[in-house]
């Protein structure tokens, strides 16, 4: 059955303007036809009248960790658990995601398979749930940044050994800690931990299988390593300077700022005390970063590292608000976390509201580009063609009867 969203005000993800008065019509998941005025529609048709309301992509979010639950203290809720109740948490916060008009994730770190398993499970249509890119298990040296969430290896040949395995078990993309960071004790923000010989051997094998890769990296000289090398995008940024961040505009080389994880951790006295210190430590040169680097241009997808500590789903949007007043307007805002967003983790076939593209978006009262805090109001959801909350969220009955 085909549903015929009329009576829209588009904000498509790819130009600045609104399309007034327009309707969408999708069908088997995808967008089959849109343009403005009445839409031709048939007696089998599910007509949805949008009144006037918004219209646009599905949001995305190019760093988290489903794993995690957002609390103080997110490690140690799963750290005794097995894989497969940890795939269950992550499922749940999955959902939550979902509820909130995130359509896409990408899942940057978890133990094992749990959350590959997860993303399986939602590919194949047993569950119900945001899209999830997901790079498995982190490369980080032993004892690295969050190693408990990581494949350990050290020096090149480990590294591209440990590289090619968690590509053989199905991960997305590659992720890298090349620095220290906040929530792992002993190790600063600042420390380069893979050297430059490790990250490139670990690019050179994730290129060859045409995996992107993704890089945590706070410190300066750690950032640098990576644009060296070629990594594809930066998370967290904290220290780059500007002869950085000319490096990534030149490169073309994204950057993921997860500006409210920081920003959460630095106030959250929850947390322990010496994360708590280096939080408050980064908030200020990480803030002058992100506004440096829209000023640079530095193209800029949405992440948040929702999950870390103290910073659950629903934070998302303070993410945006963030962005917003570092200097992005608030159309940029939402192509970041839309169309630049999916460009960032390699789709095509979502970001944007066009024909032959997922149908993955959301419907709002408002206009969204005089308040960003609207997207954060109740709203439709529709993810592959279905509104969240119509679909059964229940094991396949084929699985069932197997």
């Amino acid at each position: 059955m085909r549903k015929v969203l009329r009576n829209c005000q588009i904000i498509d993800g790819i130009v600045k303007d609104i399309m007034t008065n327009a309707y969408i019509i999708v069908e088997n998941e995808k967008i089959i036809d849109m343009g403005t005025g009445e839409p031709s529609i048939n007696d089998r048709d599910e007509v949805v009248d949008c009144e006037g309301g918004y219209v646009l992509p599905g949001l995305i979010d190019a760093h988290v960790h489903l794993v995690w639950d957002g609390s103080e203290d997110p490690q140690n809720v799963i750290q005794h658990l097995d894989q497969e109740m940890i795939s269950l948490h992550a499922y749940s916060h999955a959902q939550e995601t979902l509820q909130l008009g995130i359509t896409t994730v990408r899942d940057v770190a978890s133990p094992r398979r749990s959350v590959l398993n997860l993303r399986n499970a939602i590919n194949d249509k047993v569950l119900v749930g945001p899209t999830i890119l997901s790079s498995g298990p982190a490369i980080c040296m032993t004892g690295g940044h969050v190693h408990y969430l990581g494949r350990e290896a050290d020096g090149p040949d480990e590294i591209r050994k440990a590289v090619r395995e968690v590509m053989k078990s199905g991960a997305d993309l590659v992720k890298l800690m090349a620095t220290g960071g906040i929530y792992t004790l002993g190790e600063e923000p600042g420390s380069v931990q893979l050297s430059i010989d490790e990250l490139q051997a670990a690019v050179e094998e994730a290129h060859k299988k045409n995996k992107k890769v993704a890089a945590h990296a706070e410190g300066l000289q750690g950032i640098l390593n990576c644009l060296e090398v070629g990594v594809d995008t930066i998370e967290h940024g904290i220290y780059a300077n500007e002869e950085a961040l000319q490096k990534m505009v030149e490169k073309g080389t994204y950057l993921v700022p997860t500006m409210i994880v920081m920003k959460r951790l630095a106030v959250d006295d929850r947390i322990p005390e010496w994360a708590l210190e280096k939080a408050r430590q980064v908030v200020g040169p990480h803030q002058q970063m992100l506004e440096n680097a829209i000023r640079l241009g530095v193209k800029i997808a949405t992440g948040t590292d929702c999950g870390s500590p103290a910073t659950p789903p629903a934070y998302y949007f303070d993410e945006l608000l963030i962005m917003e007043g570092a200097g992005m307007s608030a159309i940029d805002v939402i192509h970041a976390s839309t169309r630049v967003a999916a460009e960032c983790l390699g789709l095509t076939d979502r970001g944007v509201l066009a024909v032959g593209n997922k149908a993955d978006l959301l419907i709002v009262e408002n206009n969204p580009l005089t308040n960003l805090k609207i997207l954060k109001e109740d709203k439709k959801v529709m993810k592959n063609g279905e509104f969240v909350g119509s679909a059964k969220l229940q094991v396949n009955k084929e699985i069932i009867k197997s």
